[in-house]
């Protein structure tokens, strides 16, 4: 009996550790293309996907992720929304669709995809036409996949959103300047992958929104003390924002206060000039 109980509460512990600690995460398709599959129905369109939308739990201290939905969406067909998906091989994750289009049961399958490390991640959506509806463990068993539909494939791009963990407003050379520290540490991949969104370029780590009258608003990226893998694991919570005078003028200098998943310590980054930052951005100001 004791050792029932003693049993049953590491099962409970477990079960709420996993609770407290899952985080919901939202990644897209970014450089999309789609290519549609031997079948052609009148009105049923699958090249030029719109946009692919992954909703992925995670646990920040474990390496495994559940895809908890995809969507998919096509200019001339309804949207794909799948479900349920199991991991059948290590890179590989199945879900069941019934009575989608014209037919009565799909495979979806989303391959070579890795949310922990999605910086290096170009995933490949195939979706199936399944040879038979109501069949037991259809995720699982290949026989049953007909002719393919569509395949989609893009690159990654962390799409959470973000909440502002700390503000700090301060006035630089004159002008009112609001720095917005968003909660979640990011990474922007090169090159046309951003999407547009960051048009400065790359980026990753802690990102701060600057917001500077009569300058406009850009988005500064301060580098973690923790590899990208692990960014999950990592929350930003407060923003330093210290002056001091010197022969100059006042310099401004900043720090990052952050903590990690499951413990009550907190960190914070080195302390670092400011200035050098706001001249990157929008050019060297007096």
């Amino acid at each position: 009996m004791n050792r029932f109980v003693r049993n049953l509460g590491v099962t409970l512990f477990s079960l709420i550790s996993a609770t407290t600690y899952a985080k919901t995460f939202k990644y897209d398709l970014n450089a999309l293309s789609s290519f549609q599959g031997p079948i052609h129905y009148p009105n049923l369109n699958f090249n030029q996907a719109k946009s692919a939308i992954f909703t992925v739990n995670k646990d920040p201290l474990s390496p495994e992720f559940q895809i908890s939905s995809l969507e998919v969406s096509f200019p001339e067909a309804a949207k794909l929304v799948a479900t349920g998906f199991k991991k059948i091989e290590p890179n590989l994750y199945r879900a069941v669709v019934n009575d989608i289009w014209v037919y009565r049961q799909v495979i979806v399958d989303v391959k070579d995809v890795d949310f922990n490390r999605p910086q290096f991640n170009s995933p490949q959506i195939a979706v199936y036409i399944s040879e038979k509806s109501a069949f037991i463990q259809p995720e699982t068993n290949t026989d049953f996949r007909g002719e393919p539909l569509f395949n989609v494939h893009g690159m990654i791009r962390d799409v959470t959103p973000a909440k502002i963990a700390d503000t700090a407003v301060t006035t630089v050379s004159g002008k009112k300047l609001t720095l917005s520290l968003k909660d979640l540490l990011t990474y922007i991949a090169p090159g046309p992958y951003n999407g547009g969104d960051f048009p400065q370029g790359p980026g990753e780590g802690f990102v701060i929104d600057a917001l500077w009258q009569g300058k406009g608003q850009k988005t500064i990226f301060i580098p973690a003390p923790v590899p990208v893998e692990e960014f999950d694991r990592y929350t930003a919570v407060a923003l330093t924002l210290t002056e001091r005078p010197s022969p100059f003028g006042t310099e401004y200098f900043f720090s990052i206060k952050y903590k990690e998943e499951g413990s009550t310590s907190e960190f914070n980054t080195p302390e670092q000039p400011l200035k050098p930052l706001l001249d990157n951005l929008y050019g060297v100001t007096p």
